[in-house]
């Protein structure tokens, strides 16, 4: 449903598709492709950043769904990097 009729947000690591949801809390899908990355340990590393970035910021208080859909572009990023775009990213779609 977040997929078919979500509001996107890009940039250029990573794509978030977003919708207000009814559940009163904070939801989220990670999804990495092996088209992103052949080594799992690549695709894991990524997820955790991303969901780390998630848990640090105020995301957690508002009540959405989400969907974040990394491209061939964040394999070679730093953390810091790749927490800065996610920030910059939700703070976007949050304002």
């Amino acid at each position: 449903m977040v997929l078919k009729r979500g509001r996107t947000a890009k940039n250029s690591f990573f794509f978030i598709k977003f919708l207000e949801n009814q559940a009163e809390h904070f939801r989220a899908a990670i999804v990495i492709s092996n088209k992103v990355s052949k080594k799992a340990v690549v695709r894991n590393r990524i997820r955790r950043i991303i969901a780390e970035s998630f848990r640090s910021g105020q995301v957690l208080k508002r009540s959405f769904d989400m969907v974040v859909v990394a491209t061939a572009n964040i394999v070679e990023k730093r953390t810091k990097e790749i927490k800065r775009e996610v920030e910059q990213t939700i703070n976007k779609i949050f304002v």
